[in-house]
């Protein structure tokens, strides 16, 4: 695995950066007005649909990892954009085994999906039977949405909805709706697919997480206290070095997995729960710390901190909460244990 990005995945993220910082604001418009499509939702889904699409899926060949970048830079700048769940749809549907190429309209960002992943009441992947075996809940931009990528006990496969049930989502800039969804008339083995797609959720989760430490820090820099900047105060300062160390372990584990998932290493399983789970408590944590940093400004409407939280919860919740991932990495660790 490389140590440090490529010139292209660099300029993935420099791009990417730019097409959000020219549109700030958007998750706050959203508590007020709603989800909206930001600008950069369709150049995003029309130009950047092919990052981790392998050549025998449709792709160029671009990497998973290719796409966690760009999506961790969404996550950072708190876009209310659906790139994020399309991609993960995509991936999932990738990864499914015996699936051939994804549809160019797909690709080309003219047919959005979302993934339907989470069952209600149930802990975990749709990947066993549930007692409802066509409902899923968490589903994010349902409503917005052209069909669905959805993951059962039967396998992988594409979907129509049935029925949109809108959840009341703490973070109105990512709506969430219940779905009933088409019965599937052939589904693909999930494979690595569902793999895949909880770690462009977790790529996500650690851009919120640098979000979130980037606005403290800001907030650190700036803001003086009996004469000084609060970021010179130990107390404000360990909180800010936890919540980085806390992101840059889970962008790591991030990366890591995605190479062993790609690579077909026999511990990427206990690799993406453990990404997933780290990614969803780093967000949460840093997203505290800012409101902390901020002090009692901090849990105002009026200031931004909350924003952060609000997307962490709601990442975290998605493919599976923090604490089942960390569950299932333990149990997998181990079955390991005992098999060697």
């Amino acid at each position: 695995m490389r140590a440090t990005f490529t010139d292209e995945q660099q300029d993935i993220g420099r791009t990417v950066r730019s097409l959000a910082a020219a549109e700030p604001g958007t998750a706050r418009a959203a508590l007020n007005d709603g989800w909206q499509a930001p600008a950069c939702d369709g150049p995003l889904l029309r130009d950047f649909g092919l990052l981790g699409v392998p050549e025998s899926a449709g792709g160029i060949g671009s990497g998973l990892i290719d796409l966690l970048v760009a999506v961790e830079a969404l996550g950072a700048q708190l876009v209310a954009s659906r790139f994020p769940a399309h991609a993960a749809a995509v991936q999932l549907l990738v990864g499914a085994g015996g699936t051939g190429p994804v549809p160019e309209e797909v690709l080309e960002g003219r047919r959005v999906l979302t993934t339907a992943v989470d069952v209600p009441g149930a802990a975990g992947w749709a990947d066993r039977v549930s007692p409802d075996p066509l409902v899923r809940t968490l589903v994010p931009y349902a409503a917005q949405a052209d069909g669905f990528a959805v993951l059962g006990a039967e396998g992988v496969w594409t979907a129509g909805s049935a029925g949109i049930t809108a959840r009341q989502s703490v973070d109105p800039s990512v709506p969430l709706s219940e779905v009933t969804l088409t019965a599937p008339a052939h589904a693909d083995p999930a494979g690595a697919g569902v793999r895949r797609a909880a770690l462009v959720v977790a790529a996500e989760l650690c851009g919120v997480a640098q979000g979130a430490i980037d606005l403290a820090a800001e907030q650190a820099r700036t803001r003086q206290q009996f004469g000084r900047v609060i970021g010179s105060f130990q107390g404000v300062a360990f909180q800010l070095a936890e919540a980085l160390t806390a992101r840059k372990a889970a962008w790591d584990l991030t990366l890591y997995a995605a190479w062993a998932v790609e690579n077909d290493r026999p511990d990427a399983a206990i690799q993406v729960h453990a990404a997933k789970a780290a990614a969803g408590r780093a967000a949460v944590f840093a997203a505290e710390r800012c409101i902390q940093v901020h002090g009692g400004m901090g849990i105002t409407m009026e200031a931004d901190p909350h924003l952060f939280l609000r997307r962490a919860l709601v990442l975290d919740a998605r493919f599976a909460a923090g604490s089942w991932h960390r569950r299932r990495t333990g149990e997998l660790r181990i079955r390991d244990r005992r098999a060697a």
